[in-house]
């Protein structure tokens, strides 16, 4: 069967062949996964969290659950419930007079399959036989109470892992709620695999100190050189070529620790080379310009798509109309502090104190005075929202260390083979006449 260059190098929904196993994260994972806790992946975006998991937890041993930022803990434990085969129902439980008249008690019911119980109806019409039986739970008032949710899984005899990807992207009160929630689910056996972009360690355990001894972390980070180099010659025999060492050590420095865009450069580098598939015969590869193309290529669209991401984050400056104060535009201004600072100042992330002297230094406001901590505070805590059609994000708040990170570290890339100066020029300065969407800064 022939094997393309898209099935060994790159970025795919499926694993790429060219996945190599990491001792001390693969090992560790499977390890975790046979314990009876909760595990949790972090790291930067495009770090192989995605294909850590479908390695060695295929799809059918687990239900998926893709966050957003405006997800609630009901609207997740729905969620789950859905696929581990519950019909949701919106109910109105009680009818209540009051001066204004009749208001509905709106609550929720789970429908589920027949597994015990008294109270039963038949669904369907015509003849009984082959009809589905169900029962109808009523879980309080909404889908907020852990408890509830494992009885019900109980009831459906649910057996799988929960995985949570894009976790970072819930909204602070549901990561909050959810982290109390763990607890109930570990001690009744149900058990969650958490994946989401950020630095630190320990996460949950901020949230919940019961967690601890309940949870176990696996970082993704970092890839050294010796994995990348594995990466390569793995997908070099599947293809039967051989990559030029200085080439290989390009692509490796060009990548700043991303094996998602070390990947990209590698697949790129072979279609340039004329590689579309397995090669016939040995063919080594060390033409310098197919080399330089793959490199231009893989530049020219990360810094569309960074480009993009700062002007979505900017046009989040907008204001209400008629406001009498001088806008703060800080999501504008933040873009702008970015982009004046060098790469390896990105790369240690940037302190909440010293991101607020650079948007004073940056602003446009005469009285910088007025520019508080607080607005700042305000700006990264909405990080979350500023990006929240972005896949991946670019930037994360570490509460903990109080420490703007950088996520994507694709953005090393552009930054160090583009003119910084030339990109903030290219984000327009927002429109204050536009209506607020309710998610801007004031």
């Amino acid at each position: 069967m022939t094997v393309r260059t898209e099935e060994v190098f790159g970025i795919r929904s499926q694993l790429v062949l060219s996945y190599v196993e990491r001792d001390d994260v693969d090992s560790r994972f499977k390890e975790s996964l046979a314990t009876d806790h909760h595990v949790v992946v972090y790291g930067s975006s495009k770090q192989g969290k995605t294909s850590l998991r479908q390695k060695h937890l295929p799809d059918e041993k687990c239900t998926i659950v893709r966050c957003g930022p405006r997800m609630s803990i009901e609207t997740l434990y729905q969620s789950i419930l859905r696929q581990a085969g519950a019909t949701i129902k919106t109910i109105e439980t009680q009818s209540i007079e009051g001066s204004v008249g009749l208001k509905a008690k709106i609550g929720f019911a789970a429908k589920l399959p027949l597994v015990g119980g008294s109270q039963a109806e038949l669904e369907g019409s015509g003849s009984v036989k082959g009809q589905r039986q169900l029962t109808t739970e009523f879980v309080s008032h909404d889908f907020g109470d852990a408890q509830s949710i494992a009885e019900l899984l109980e009831k459906l005899a649910f057996n799988k892992r929960v995985v949570l990807e894009n976790y970072h992207y819930l909204p602070g009160p549901t990561q909050r709620a959810l982290a109390f929630d763990l607890k109930t689910f570990h001690e009744v056996g149900i058990k969650f695999l958490i994946l989401g972009i950020w630095k630190e360690a320990n996460l949950l355990v901020t949230h919940n100190g019961d967690l601890q001894d309940r949870v176990v972390e696996v970082p993704i980070e970092p890839w050294k050189d010796a994995h990348f180099n594995d990466i390569a010659d793995v997908g070099s025999r599947c293809l039967n070529i051989t990559i030029d060492p200085d080439h290989l050590a390009r692509m490796r420095s060009c990548a700043y620790g991303n094996v998602g865009l070390f990947q990209e450069l590698l697949k790129q580098y072979c279609l340039e080379g004329a590689v579309y598939e397995r090669m016939h015969s040995p063919t080594v590869l060390s033409d310098g310009a197919a080399l330089e193309r793959a490199i231009r290529s893989k530049l020219e669209s990360q810094r569309s798509a960074l480009l993009k991401g700062f002007q979505g984050i900017a046009a989040k400056s907008r204001v209400r109309r008629g406001e009498g104060e001088e806008p703060l535009l800080l999501p504008y201004y933040l873009t702008q502090a970015v982009l004046s600072l060098p790469v390896t100042k990105l790369q240690e992330g940037i302190d909440r104190g010293y991101l607020l002297e650079l948007l004073r230094a940056a602003h446009h406001r005469v009285d910088k005075s007025t520019i508080r901590t607080g607005d700042v505070t305000n700006l990264l805590t909405n990080l979350p929202l500023y990006q929240a059609d972005m896949s991946p994000p670019l930037f994360y708040y570490d509460a903990n260390s109080k420490r703007l990170r950088v996520v994507d570290s694709r953005i090393f890339f552009v930054l160090s083979n583009d003119n910084q100066k030339e990109l903030a020029e290219e984000i327009a300065f927002p429109d204050t006449e536009m209506p607020d969407d309710g998610e801007s800064d004031r």
